[in-house]
């Protein structure tokens, strides 16, 4: 799963993105991160990890 972290990372998305993703409030999300979210299809068990790996780097 940290290759698909790294990848989001290196797409931009931060842990407050990810954060407001998962609350459905991401409509001020850059479009690149929105895109990588998207694209990933997450569950949401895996948003918050990637909330909590993002955070902490």
């Amino acid at each position: 799963m940290n290759t698909d972290f790294e990848d989001l990372w290196q797409r931009g998305v931060t842990a407050e993105g990810a954060r407001r993703f998962a609350d459905g409030s991401s409509e001020n999300l850059d479009p690149d991160a929105l895109a990588a979210l998207t694209e990933a299809n997450l569950s949401e068990s895996d948003l918050h990890s990637y909330v909590t790996w993002a955070a902490a780097r």
